[in-house]
Formats: structure tokens, sequence, C-alpha cells
């Protein structure tokens, strides 16, 4: 519908410049005017979609970072928690050599 006010609107332009002004310059001109208020609101409908796409695109892109954080932070405890096992476990063998040594 944008494109065929265009092509109408563009046509009204070029055959407007041969016509007096006249009743027919102004039914023209008004023509236009309508035409490009079809193309305006054709825009801007468009550019609504696009926000509404951009607006569900940046909500997945939070929870997927969200997602991404959490589990982030338990693979951090995990690490943390293995860590305080190997080290318990070296202190254990390390006191175990000792009191070997000792005797």
């Amino acid at each position: 519908m944008s494109n065929e006010a265009l092509g109408t609107s563009s046509n009204n332009a070029d055959a407007v410049q041969n016509d007096v002004i006249t009743q027919d310059i102004l039914k023209k001109m008004a023509i236009q005017n309508l035409q490009t208020t079809i193309i305006t609101k054709s825009i801007h409908s468009e550019s609504q979609k696009q926000t509404r796409a951009l607006s569900a695109a940046n909500i997945n892109l939070s929870d997927i970072s969200s997602r991404l954080d959490e589990q982030a932070r338990k693979e951090q405890a995990n690490s943390n928690s293995s860590a305080k096992q190997i080290i318990g476990t070296a202190a254990f063998a390390d006191a175990f050599w000792e009191q070997n040594n000792a005797k």
C-alpha cells in the first residue's frame, strides 16, 4: 500500500508541474498529503514492530546473562569446595607422614 502511495504521489508531483494553479492542483496536493500520511503511518508501524522485536530480544539476552551468571557462581562454589577437599586431604596426608616419620 505504501509503495502504491509513493508511486502515485510521485506521478502526481510530475503531472502538477504542467498545471496552472487551479482546483486540480489543490486536489492533487490533497491527494499527495494523504499519500504522505499513509507512507508515514507505514514507516511508524514498521518502527513499532522493530521496537517490540528488539525489546523481546533484550529480555531474552538479559535472561541468558542471568542464567550464565548463576551457572558461573555454581561452578565457582564447586571449584572452591573441591579446593577445600584437596587441601584437607593434603593436610591429613602430611600429618600422617609426619607421624610415621616421627616414630
